[in-house]
């Protein structure tokens, strides 16, 4: 049975689900944990295929990852979370929140966003997985690489390169579930705004995956918070202190 790796630091504070970026894991909060756990009961997970997440037998959508996620609250007795999700983590986070808006105190969108993929980037995603499935080693470098800026790629190459060998370890047919569950999934702002549920951004000015005008219309359709960092797309690896700065959004 396809499961979710997970972990839950658990005191007497409110629980947050902490959900990772493509090509990630668990381990890349570990700059914001101490910040975090002063606030947070922390429940983190891997995505699939990433971390210590096994690989999925078949692929996958958002919609069924929010049902593992949903057992793992059962399993743990949380009534409800407030979630903190990066990139592919923040896609996850909203399609929980629309499905279980009970559950869901308040969803922060860190470098991400709610809704689906453009026209563009789903022809970005299709040649990724061609070029994958060529040259997985060839793809991965370039596609971390393109997540940081010029001065961040100087400044923290010794993060990067730990990021880039986990990811070498995720399996090709791993990361081609993740970009076709990426590609392919719902647009859930609308839901957002009926489900009820307090959302708030924090984004990178200059994040080159997810466009700052992107987020801000999002925000403004939703008429909620949205804070920036001069960052590229990795804040959680190059911005932790800012990003705790911030935190009090999800109070």
């Amino acid at each position: 049975m396809d499961r979710l790796h997970y972990e839950y630091i658990k005191n007497q504070r409110p629980v947050l689900l902490l959900i990772h970026g493509f090509l990630g894991s668990m381990e890349q909060w570990d700059y914001l944990e101490n910040g975090l756990s002063k606030h947070y009961s922390l429940l983190k997970i891997d995505l699939p295929g990433h971390g210590n997440s096994p690989e999925f037998t078949s692929p996958y959508t958002l919609e069924s990852l929010t049902l593992l996620i949903d057992h793992i609250l059962i399993k743990e007795k949380i009534e409800k979370v407030a979630i903190l999700g990066h990139s592919m983590g923040g896609y996850l986070g909203s399609a929980f929140a629309k499905a279980r808006p009970q559950k869901t105190s308040s969803l922060t969108l860190l470098n991400s966003i709610a809704g689906e993929d453009l026209k563009e980037r789903k022809i970005m995603r299709d040649r990724s997985i061609n070029l994958i499935e060529k040259h997985q080693e060839a793809y991965v470098n370039m596609a971390i690489g393109n997540l940081f800026t010029t001065t961040e790629r100087a400044l923290y190459s010794d993060r990067i390169e730990l990021m880039k060998e986990q990811a070498h370890s995720i399996t090709i047919k791993s990361i081609v579930h993740a970009l076709v569950c990426m590609r392919d999934r719902k647009d859930h702002l609308m839901d957002l705004q009926n489900a009820l549920v307090a959302v708030n951004y924090v984004y990178g000015t200059k994040d080159q995956i997810i466009t700052t005008d992107r987020i801000e219309k999002e925000a403004n359709y939703l008429n909620c918070k949205a804070s920036k960092m001069d960052c590229g797309h990795m804040s959680l690896l190059t911005n932790a202190e800012d990003i705790l700065k911030k935190m009090h959004f999800i109070e």
